[in-house]
């Protein structure tokens, strides 16, 4: 039988407003699927990863609800295996920083071994692939034929040659953060002391990346196509509000519709193609203009705003393909288990 686990952020600081991890919890519970969450604040990053996965700390879903007031009702806390359930999804948001790996990392230890070994569930996405990337180089490092030039800075020297680079003006970004945290604007010929106390500010050791600033920004705005196991979700394009040049939904950004071009889908399709196989199914591609500024794959969100501008309800798309998917899994794992038993020899 289907059993999912969610794994995330407390509820308590969802944004039913904007919340994607809610809106899938609320589907698979309408369909009648068993859902548990696990708060990752409640676990030990630092227990050895047998122990943290063989206890980790649940709750079942009972309901969900973006309308009301708690938006979900749990049940009483209990310990349970993650190898209990047929698939995990992971929710929890950046930053990218030391605690969030080693939760990632007992997590991608599930899939170690992949010909041997216990049930190995479905992992959305796969926590060793969310560790191998940065979201905001991977566009640039595998897909530069449709993407934003990026460079990455992880010392101040580097950052200072990466602005005086650019042409009008450098877009800075601190690799681990999302949401439009720490993002700044500088000149080229910006002073250095300016660019010395920007670099202190950051908390992140992992440094930053560097982009030309496109004007596109303030025209077409931040445009967001999700995508699940290469199909489209829907997309939308956010738009910064009135004196700012951040588009982020969380920076105070509006929403409107738009119909991806044709260049924009060649970029969904390749992206789609190469990361699907390595466990990267859930991606939330941003374009500016027709270019590709990120690849967003640790907690992808706008599917509220897309089902605002779209008028639909795409956290149904979304559950169709988890399903199949969560079913194909299975029915490997069927397999593969059988063959184990094949190869098993014989006990006289």
């Amino acid at each position: 039988m289907a059993k999912y686990l969610i794994t995330g952020d407390p509820i308590a600081s969802f944004q039913p407003r904007f919340d994607t991890t809610l809106r899938m919890m609320a589907e698979l519970r309408q369909r009648g699927i068993d859902v548990d969450y696990c708060d990752l604040l409640a676990c030990d990053p630092h227990a050895a990863s047998a122990t943290y996965l063989a206890a980790l700390p649940v709750q079942a879903v009972i309901d969900a609800d973006p309308t009301r007031d708690p938006c979900v009702t749990l049940g009483p806390p209990r310990r349970a295996n993650a190898r209990d359930y047929t698939t995990l999804i992971h929710r929890k948001d950046p930053p990218v920083d030391a605690v969030y790996r080693a939760h990632a990392s007992h997590f991608a230890s599930l899939t170690t071994g992949l010909t041997t070994g216990p049930h190995h569930p479905l992992q959305i996405n796969d926590p060793a692939e969310v560790l191998r990337h940065s979201e905001h180089l991977l566009a640039a490092t595998l897909f530069p034929e449709y993407a934003v030039p990026t460079v990455h800075c992880p010392d101040l020297a580097a950052l200072l040659r990466a602005v005086r680079a650019q042409p009008l003006e450098a877009v800075v970004k601190p690799l681990g953060e999302c949401s439009g945290r720490g993002i700044a604007f500088f000149a080229p010929l910006a002073p250095e002391a300016e660019l010395a106390a920007y670099w202190a500010t950051l908390a992140d050791t992992s440094g930053v990346v560097v982009q030309p600033f496109q004007p596109a920004i303030t025209t077409r705005g931040d445009l967001r196509i999700l995508v699940m196991n290469r199909r489209i979700l829907g997309s939308v394009a956010r738009i910064p509000r009135p004196g700012s040049r951040l588009a982020n939904l969380h920076q105070g950004a509006g929403v409107r519709a738009f119909d991806p071009t044709p260049r924009q889908l060649a970029a969904v399709a390749a992206v789609a193609d190469a990361l699907s196989p390595r466990g990267l199914h859930l991606l939330g591609l941003d374009f500016i203009g027709d270019l590709l500024s990120e690849i967003n794959f640790t907690s992808p969100s706008a599917l509220v705003q897309i089902n605002e501008v779209m008028h639909k309800r795409a956290e149904q798309d979304l559950v169709d393909e988890l399903v199949e998917m969560a079913r194909m899994n299975e029915a490997v794992e069927i397999e593969r288990r059988a063959g184990l038993g094949r190869a098993a020899p014989d006990v006289a």
